[in-house]
This record gives C-alpha cells, sequence and structure tokens, in this order.
C-alpha cells in the first residue's frame, strides 16, 4: 500500500514480504533505515501541525466568547492609502478612524508621544463609570478645591460639598473640573495615587503602549503623555460607553442648589457640539484640552450614516485651528464613506444629521 502526503515528501509503505503466484514467500531486502526513519520524520511533522492547529482553533473560540478591545483590535485596521486630496492640517499629530469597520482613515505621526492636557479626562471618565456608582455621593476633599483658581480649569467645588457621581461627570467633562478629576479620582481610587495606577494598568489592558498618566487631571506633569492613536482607541471604547455618550455629547447641563452643595451651571467646551461654536453634524464628542507645553489638543467623534468615526489632534497651535483642522479630518474620513462633506457651521446651532 502507498501513501502520500503533501509535505514536499512521497514515502511508500511496503510490505517485508511478497507473495508469489505459489505458496511460498519470497523475502525481500531490508527496507531502508533512511526511508523509514522520513516516514517516521514526516508523520511526526504532519501530527505536530495537528496539534497546533487545534490549539489555535481553541484560542478562537475563547476569544469569541472574551473578546478583549486593545490597540490592535480596535485601531489596527489597514491605512487607507491617503491620496493627493487628503487634507493638510497643522496638528503635530493626528489619527482619525472608522471605529465600526476599523478603517483607519488618517494617520499623521500618530505614535509619537506628546503631552495630551484634559483630553486625560477620557480616562478618568471611563474608570468612573466602569468602577463607580452613578448616584453615589462624592464627598470634596481640599485637595479637589485647590485646583479652583486662575491657572487651572475648574468647575468650582468647595470642601466638603457633597456632589453625586453623575454631576462631577458632568462637571469633569464640560468645564473640564481639574477639581471635579481630583474628587472622582479619591473617591474611585482612595487616593489619587491609587487612581493614576488604576488610569496606567487600564491602559495597558487597552494596549496603549505610547501612553502613561501621572494625574488625573492632565496638568503638566513628568511622564504624563499619550499619542494621537492611543487617545483615539481611548476615545472609541468611551464612545461604546452609553453614559460617557449621554455626558460628553452634552452641550448644558444645569445642578441645582441642595442642602449638600451650590447651584452649578455647567456649559460644554467641545466646539463640535449642537449650540456651540463650530457644530457639526452627528457630532457626539469627545474632550479638548490646552495647557501650554500640549498646545490646544482634542479627541473628537461624530455618527453620519450610521458610520461612527473617531479622531484626534495633538498639539494644535491655537482653538481655532484646532476646530478647522478637526472639520476637515472628520469630512475627510467621512467622504472616504461616501457620506458628503458637512455645510459650512452656523454657530449656536444645531445642524441636522442626514
Amino acid at each position: 500500500m502507498r501513501a502520500e502526503y503533501r509535505t514536499g515528501y512521497r514515502v511508500s509503505f511496503r510490505p517485508r514480504y511478497r507473495v508469489k503466484d505459489t505458496d511460498k514467500p519470497e523475502e525481500l531486502a531490508p527496507v531502508s533505515w533512511r526511508g523509514t526513519a522520513l516516514a517516521i520524520i514526516t508523520i511526526l511533522v504532519l501530527l505536530g501541525g495537528f496539534i497546533t492547529l487545534v490549539a489555535q482553533m481553541s484560542t478562537l473560540a475563547k476569544t469569541a466568547k472574551h473578546p478583549v478591545t486593545t490597540s490592535a483590535s480596535l485601531a489596527g485596521g489597514a491605512l487607507k492609502l491617503l491620496s493627493a486630496n487628503a487634507p493638510k492640517i497643522t496638528a503635530v499629530a493626528a489619527y482619525v478612524f472608522d471605529v465600526d469597520t476599523n478603517t483607519v482613515l488618517y494617520s499623521k505621526d500618530a505614535d509619537a508621544q506628546l503631552p495630551m492636557a484634559s483630553c486625560t479626562k477620557v480616562m478618568t471618565a471611563l474608570l468612573a463609570v466602569e468602577h463607580g456608582n452613578l448616584d453615589q455621593m462624592i464627598t470634596v476633599g481640599a485637595d479637589a478645591h485647590k485646583l479652583v483658581g486662575p491657572d487651572s480649569s475648574y468647575m468650582g467645588l468647595d470642601t466638603g460639598e457633597k456632589l453625586t457621581l453623575r454631576d462631577l461627570l458632568y462637571g469633569l467633562v464640560m468645564p473640564s473640573g481639574n477639581d471635579a478629576a481630583a474628587a472622582i479620582a479619591d473617591a474611585i481610587g482612595g487616593t489619587e495615587a491609587k487612581f493614576v495606577a488604576m488610569m496606567n494598568a487600564r491602559a495597558a489592558q487597552l494596549g496603549l503602549t505610547h501612553t502613561h498618566f501621572a494625574n488625573p487631571h492632565g496638568l503638566d506633569a513628568p511622564g504624563h503623555y499619550t499619542s494621537a492613536r492611543d487617545l483615539a482607541v481611548l476615545s472609541a471604547v468611551a464612545m461604546k460607553n452609553p453614559t460617557l455618550v449621554t455626558i460628553m455629547s452634552a452641550s448644558r447641563y444645569d445642578i441645582p442648589k441642595t442642602a449638600t452643595h451650590k447651584v452649578y451651571h455647567l456649559r460644554t467646551g467641545n466646539d463640535l457640539l449642537p449650540g456651540a461654536g463650530s457644530p457639526y453634524p452627528g457630532a457626539i464628542g469627545v474632550k479638548p484640552g490646552y495647557t501650554g507645553p500640549a498646545g490646544f489638543c482634542q479627541a473628537f467623534a461624530a455618527i453620519r450614516h450610521a458610520h461612527l468615526i473617531v479622531g484626534t489632534v495633538l498639539k494644535e497651535p491655537s482653538w481655532q485651528v484646532r476646530r478647522v483642522d478637526m472639520r476637515r479630518l472628520l469630512d475627510w474620513g467621512f467622504e472616504q464613506e461616501g457620506v458628503p462633506a458637512a455645510p459650512p457651521p452656523t454657530p449656536g446651532s444645531t445642524p441636522p444629521n442626514d
């Protein structure tokens, strides 16, 4: 009998005796030891390949049951070749991708490690909703109140005030409250240092290899940086959370006075949202930021024609240029999906989302 395997080798197995027409067998010469060894090796190679295939199938089955969102899985898609019509932007780094198709639509120095200012608060907000209870009451500490001042963006918290985590999240995102970030970090992590450790652990879990946090608010500090790609991946994870979409897409939020805190009237600093300075159709977030070293930066997101596109710009020279670059990148991204460019913005309006 003969067996053939698709390994580049042809192996024959023959009986040691051949039977003639008579009943007396004629002894053959012994089979070459080289041929036997080759046959055994071939069988072992095939068996090893089969075992490896079974192991890979098992791993894929486990992954399908428990998918893990990482930088590689979320924004590791193929980059569409940028044509000569791709927008020329001023940002030092930028990244845009379609979250649903995992298609990278624009990339400029996407892995450069740069400070991100208040875009830090995307991670702070994500951990708050993942580990906290929106209705839990949080007492404002003195460390949070110290961040209320002319050199800081703040909600305006006073030491001893008690607010819900939900209200503090609006104060974190809309006026970009550094004081709210400190209060949330104390409540969720126990201390700011422990919360920062949680931030870095979550970043590692998401595969954000060009990101490191030193605080929960984004004020300049050594070892506090991200990349355009990492920030986009983080923002995409945030935009898959309905609570964060509600908070980060809000243009205004009022907190009535109670026995435990004063009244708060909060307004968004995101130019792309409805009612803001440069509203973009379908905009749902994410978070702007600014410090001197970081420049003007922002994570942004919009949904049009069922496509969720998330982008980032880092180190812009001004908020005006940042606004123009973001609109150009969103228009470019949606055009690659067959969606026409948005009409020119009307400040303070709510543009229809076609």
